[in-house]
């Protein structure tokens, strides 16, 4: 025979009690806003982040542009040395065929490393400062969602390949 117990008796009334007023609390206190709240500062700042990157991507993109335009212009003028050196050459060929021969040779040497000399400068510049503004980049966000440990482990090592492979 089953016995009759109360209502306040029956541990799954107190159960079912206890469940409904953690509900009622948790929409009382307004719990989901709350994280959803939190949820929506933390995309924002992920946003804000992904921006930021973007826009040193554009500023790495732009440096890069400016660095072939004044490689542009390096060979331009060296281009523009040469048509100067041939002029004088032409102007020097009733005075001497010897010397002639021998100021050409010079000059294209000299305009060749010259030439030489502006884009190993500007590659390794170019190079130089792509790395830096990328191994930054990715320190940044790297370091916003890592650990401690694995951040400095991580870092270490990208950057000691970076530095062996480019300088």
């Amino acid at each position: 025979m089953e016995e009759h117990v109360s209502f306040f008796a029956n541990p799954e009334s107190w159960v079912s009690i206890a469940i409904t007023t953690f509900f009622i609390l948790i929409i009382w206190k307004k719990i989901p806003a709350v994280f959803a709240k939190m949820l929506d500062d933390r995309s924002r700042e992920i946003e804000n982040q992904l921006e930021n990157a973007r826009k040193l991507q554009a500023d790495a993109e732009a440096l890069l542009s400016k660095y072939e335009r004044d490689l542009h212009d390096a060979e331009k003028q060296a281009v523009e040395l040469m048509e100067n050196a041939e002029a004088e050459v032409k102007l020097m060929v009733s005075e001497s065929k010897a010397q002639m021969v021998e100021l050409t040779k010079r000059r294209s040497e000299l305009a060749e490393q010259k030439i030489a000399l502006a884009e190993a400068a500007a590659l390794k510049e170019i190079r130089s400062l792509t790395v830096n503004i990328a191994t930054e980049a990715a320190r940044d966000l790297i370091g916003e969602n890592m650990k401690k440990a694995d951040h400095d482990n991580l870092i270490k090592s990208g950057t000691d390949k970076l530095d062996a492979k480019f300088h």
